[in-house]
């Protein structure tokens, strides 16, 4: 009886989840399209790939870019490793049961990738502010290169 009100509980909270995430989300995601739960967890599985893919892509062009500043390079390099480090931490610690389908279900699968996206999606936005920084934002990115150029010594 315990087991099966904690297992309620926790799709309550799931559903919940899914809720909070946003009704705009939902209608831009053709996964809470699909018939069935496993459709819906491959959908949402190929989107999270997706998301990743595009993740890569601004970390590359973000390392190209400031390819000639070996520092920036090398912390950029580091910064990354950790955060994927912090991301897979973090969906560990999100689902930390050992029988996580027994715990959340048949939409855990589901769940796990919109959590997977929500990080991949945020952390690609900040590189891509990296990649194309604000002009005036002062508390935002500025490369060594761009720092060369808008010195101007005084005399």
């Amino acid at each position: 009886m315990l087991n099966t009100r904690k297992i309620l509980v926790l799709c309550g909270a799931i559903f919940v989840l899914l809720i909070a995430r946003g009704t705009s989300s939902q209608e831009n995601d053709s996964c809470f399209e699909k018939r069935t739960q496993t459709e819906m967890n491959v959908c949402e599985a190929d989107q999270a790939k997706k998301a990743d893919t595009e993740l890569n892509a601004v970390y590359t062009q973000l390392i190209a870019k400031n390819k000639s500043d070996a520092e920036f390079v090398q912390k950029l390099t580091f910064a990354q490793e950790s955060w994927l480090k912090f991301r897979e931490a973090d969906l560990d610690f999100r689902y930390y049961q050992k029988d996580k389908l027994r715990a959340c279900g048949s939409v855990y699968p589901f769940c796990r990738s919109l959590a997977f996206i929500d990080l991949t999606v945020e952390r690609t936005k900040e590189l891509k502010e990296m990649l194309n920084p604000q002009e005036g934002d002062v508390c935002g990115f500025a490369s060594a290169q761009e720092l060369d150029q808008d010195y101007q010594p005084t005399k």
